[in-house]
């Protein structure tokens, strides 16, 4: 097997953090390159050209949740990288997080796809779902999925 492109797609919890770093590691073993993404999504209940009025530029729920998906972004990225982590791209992208990952690895001809698992289960696992199980079910290339170890007290 060989790997030249990983696509990371991350939300910033410490679960991405891991599969940040195992990508990593996987990338200086191969020379691969990592593309990190975040995929983000206007709240259904409200319409995305609704203004904020809070802005002095009248900017819509959308444009101010992209921004902040950019800033997140950029700080997540930023912490990576001061802790060693090679990334050579990290972008947002605004859609339904599966369907949307699955159709940038397809797009980007990824080798491999590295994302992190909150490792839901039982109830908690059916109201919120498994973007990493979707992602799974989905697409056609290799998914590698790291689940965050529990800490010491769990």
């Amino acid at each position: 097997m060989t790997l030249k492109r990983i696509l990371v797609p991350v939300d910033f919890s410490e679960c991405s953090r891991v599969a940040l770093r195992r990508a990593d590691e996987l990338a200086k073993a191969f020379d691969a390159k990592i593309d990190v993404v975040h995929v983000w999504q206007a709240p259904a209940f409200v319409s995305p050209e609704a203004m904020v009025g809070v802005t002095p530029h009248g900017q819509t729920l959308a444009q101010l949740a992209e921004q902040q998906a950019q800033k997140s972004l950029a700080s997540f990225v930023a912490h990576a990288k001061n802790s060693g982590v090679r990334i050579d791209s990290a972008r947002t992208l605004n859609g339904d997080p599966a369907p949307t990952i699955v159709g940038e690895a397809e797009q980007g001809n990824y080798d491999l796809i590295a994302m992190g698992t909150h490792g839901r289960t039982g109830l908690n696992h059916l109201l919120v779902g498994s973007v990493a199980e979707k992602v799974v079910r989905r697409a056609s290339r290799p998914v590698m999925t790291v689940r965050e170890a529990p800490a010491a007290s769990d």
